[in-house]
């Protein structure tokens, strides 16, 4: 049990625990002690010598961030000869280099430059080395300027021990050291995935983003707090605003476990790349669009559902909702469909992969619901991981880097079964890639496999579907899969091994269309004893930012697709709620362009509005509010952190108001 230490630092008893290093201490007791190397939540290493300190009985000077604390020490942090030492040490910092405030995109930012002014440090009484270094700009979003470096090795310790990369480290000898990504290759040409942690841990200007540089420091702009909304993960973020415009996104909470961002949060919301809609729009009968007020808009929409639903009942009208949309506005969306209109055809843009889950969940266990999967951050607790028909590093970058964490800390055995090429490369032990299409039969194979083996705990499936499985002829299903037994055997051995295994699949699995894939998935955590507690270690990667809060609310329906024709009923007309998802698929608007009357309420022009007949504008992810469910099913809030512009709603609101438009519309029709 860890226990309680006593010190003296300064001349003030002060109190510690067991483990602790004198900076932890001081940081404890408020007592300040220099620090540019150190940072809370990774290893020390004390490389830059700022933090030394002077301990009784010692005959040097040490550094507090790696010396442990123990009980009776007697420290001092602040004498003359240490003052003297750390303002020599950062003359030689800015002498080592190039590091020329003015130029730089980090001035006001940058802690070399905060502790020269608190050290009034106004000359160098050394010469200038001066050398010249690679500017490294090949990466999209982040510049490494060696220059400005100060080898601290911050960036190198993030990429390891939080993120998981391993990218970066030190390489080169003497004045010419650098931080090089994997063998001295360009950023843009190595192994990084443009998490961008390396650059917010960074100290000085040698790591920054081509997206923010020179646009304002956190001093001059507006940081608000909200939530990711790209995939789902609910990752927390500082939205840093200036003028009404986007200019950085930071981690809150860089270090700490769930901490860290990805490519597609801190940098690819930061670019609009389409088109914006600003005002609603009508078009005629030759395609052509013109602007028009939001009562003209608005009326339009009422009169012709009202119409719709008159002539060809409510069935003929069906309602699509993007899952990026907020549970508000997705409520609203599902009232004026369901309960103003009458229709029960709804949808959300991934229902086929809503349908393909639930169905699958159900075909599982009858009482099973999508809260049978297990929290996201369960990864970073597995010592295997099994990944079918996922990219996590494309699809959930996070939830990648969860992954790499567990290889690094847990030393987990990663499996991928999946066509595509292994996200995940080297660290991969057991790579099964079948033929395209092969997916299922490789799956039920791999059970098979477990079963004939004599592995795994088979009286969780009952009697039945171990008989099932147990039928399955496995070097024929590997031959017709092109894959080789022995992988298979690889694969249940070290799956069933395993104290604590998770699988993770995603839209690999999601376009098959097989709800009985997802039910060998959760057969597959039965049998290898990894379902606790009326929880599965299986996380389903959800193809959208809010699709869970989606099919909860009931938006996607659980039979089929809102353009689906069943029975008589022809769609006459469709209200398609974008939000701020870019839509191009061209199944989709091939469905609809059979459709005599749509609606397109979104953010963005598209292949979508180009068939629209009115077009409603949408805030962007950055000028709404309200609350999202994680794929996990936690509920968080998220903030606006700009303003829409002039004349955009929210989206409830601009729903809500459709609503009461068509009850009095159908009223006066009934009338």
């Amino acid at each position: 049990m860890t226990g309680e230490i006593n010190l003296t630092i300064n001349g003030q008893l002060v109190k510690g625990t067991e483990g602790d290093t004198i900076l932890t201490v001081c940081r404890k007791n408020g007592i300040y002690v220099p620090t540019l190397c150190h940072l809370e939540g990774l290893s020390d290493v004390g490389s830059c010598r700022l933090c030394v300190v002077e301990i009784e009985g010692e005959r040097r000077i040490n550094p507090a961030c790696t010396y442990p604390a123990r009980e009776g020490l007697v420290v001092r942090t602040s004498t003359d000869k240490l003052e003297k030492y750390r303002r020599m040490i950062l003359e030689l910092m800015f002498t080592e280099r190039n590091h020329l405030c003015a130029f730089c995109a980090a001035s006001g930012e940058c802690e070399l430059q905060a502790m020269a002014y608190r050290y009034q440090m106004d000359h160098v009484r050394y010469p200038y080395s001066w050398p010249s270094l690679t500017v490294d700009p090949v990466n999209p979003y982040i510049i490494i300027d060696h220059n400005r470096c100060i080898l601290c090795g911050r960036c190198i310790r993030i990429c390891a021990e939080i993120v998981g990369n391993h990218t970066l480290d030190f390489g080169r000898r003497g004045w010419k050291t650098m931080v090089c990504a994997d063998l001295n290759q360009p950023l843009g040409e190595s192994s990084c995935i443009s998490c961008g942690a390396c650059l917010q841990a960074c100290p000085t200007g040698a790591i920054f983003s081509k997206t923010d540089a020179y646009r304002g420091n956190a001093a001059n702009c507006q940081t608000v707090r909200t939530v990711c909304s790209q995939c789902g993960l609910g990752c927390e973020i500082d939205v840093l605003t200036r003028d009404q415009g986007l200019v950085r996104i930071d981690s809150p909470n860089l270090t700490v476990p769930g901490g860290q961002l990805c490519v597609k949060g801190r940098f690819e919301q930061l670019y609009e790349k389409h088109e914006r809609i600003l005002t609603p729009a009508i078009s005629n009968t030759r395609g052509e669009f013109r602007n028009v007020s939001w009562v003209e808009a608005a009326n339009r929409i009422a009169r012709a559902l009202s119409d719709v639903k008159k002539r060809y009942g409510p069935e003929s009208i069906a309602g699509i909702a993007s899952s990026r949309a907020t549970n508000e506005s997705l409520r609203a969306f599902s009232g004026l469909l369901r309960e103003v209109i009458g229709t029960s055809r709804l949808d959300s843009l991934d229902g086929d992969a809503f349908r393909t889950a639930v169905k699958g969940i159900t075909a599982a266990g009858a009482s099973l619901t999508l809260s049978v999967e297990a929290p996201i951050n369960e990864i970073l607790q597995a010592d295997c991981i099994l990944i079918v028909g996922a990219e996590p590093l494309k699809s959930h970058p996070v939830a990648g880097s969860y992954i790499l964490q567990a290889t690094s800390r847990n030393r987990a055995q990663l499996i991928t079964l999946d066509s595509r090429p292994d996200p995940f490369h080297y660290r991969t032990p057991v790579q099964i890639r079948p033929k395209p299409g092969a997916l299922e039969r490789t799956l039920k194979a791999l059970i098979a496999s477990i079963i004939q083996k004599g592995l795994g705990k088979p009286e969780a499936l009952g009697a039945a579907l171990t008989s099932y499985y147990a039928s399955i002829d496995v070097n024929s299903a590997s031959q017709l899969s092109g894959i080789v037994p022995k992988d298979l055997e690889n694969a249940a051995a070290v799956l069933t091994a395993a104290k604590h295994a998770v699988i993770i699949y995603g839209d690999g699995v999601f376009d098959t269309r097989s709800p009985s894939m997802i039910a060998d998935l959760l057969n597959l955590a039965a049998i290898t004893g990894n379902i606790r507690d009326g929880k599965a270690s299986i996380i389903g990667l959800k193809p959208n930012g809010n699709s869970r809060g989606a099919w909860e609310i009931g938006i996607a329906h659980i039979e089929h697709g809102a353009l689906e024709e069943t029975g008589q009923e022809k769609i006459k007309a469709a209200y398609v709620f974008a939000a701020d998802e870019y839509v191009d698929s061209q199944d989709l608007i091939a469905r609809l362009k059979k459709v005599n009357f749509v609606v397109v309420q979104t953010s963005y022009a598209s292949p979508l509005t180009e068939i629209a007949s009115v077009v409603l504008p949408a805030p962007t992810w950055a000028e709404r509010g309200g609350s999202y469910t994680t794929l996990d099913g936690r509920r968080v809030k998220s903030n606006p952190v700009l303003r829409s512009p002039s004349g955009i709603s929210d989206d409830a609101a601009v729903i809500n108001d459709i609503a009461l438009r068509l009850s009095k519309a159908l009223r006066k029709a009934r009338a």
